[in-house]
C-alpha cells in the first residue's frame, strides 16, 4: 500500500488535529497489542477512518506513524497509518463479537 499521498505525511494547517488522531491511534493500537498478549481475547478487529475493517488480527506492530497487522501468526499482511485507527473491537476467546 502506498501511503505517500496520505495527509499525515504532508504539512498542513491541521497538524494539531492530525497529532490528536495519531495519539488516539497509538493508544488504541497499544491497547490492542496488550489485549492480544493476554488470555482474554482471541483476536481484534481494527476499524479504519477510511472505511475498511481488518478482522481476525492476531498481532500488531508499529513503526513510527505506520502500523502493521497480522491475520496469520508471523505474516503481517496489512499496513496502514496509525492516525487512521478509530476503533478496536475485541473478539473474546472462544466466541464471536
Amino acid at each position: 500500500m502506498d501511503l505517500g499521498g496520505h495527509q499525515r505525511f504532508g504539512t498542513s494547517a491541521g497538524s494539531a488535529r492530525l497529532s490528536a488522531a495519531a495519539q488516539t491511534g497509538t493508544a488504541l493500537l497499544a491497547t490492542a497489542w496488550s489485549t492480544l498478549a493476554s488470555t482474554r481475547v482471541e483476536s481484534v478487529s481494527i476499524h479504519l477512518r477510511s472505511g475498511p475493517v481488518i478482522d481476525g488480527v492476531l498481532q500488531v506492530r508499529m513503526d513510527g506513524s505506520i502500523a502493521e497487522a497480522a491475520t496469520r501468526t508471523g505474516h503481517y499482511n496489512h499496513a496502514f497509518a496509525v492516525d487512521d485507527v478509530v476503533m478496536i473491537r475485541h473478539v473474546p476467546r472462544g466466541g464471536k463479537i
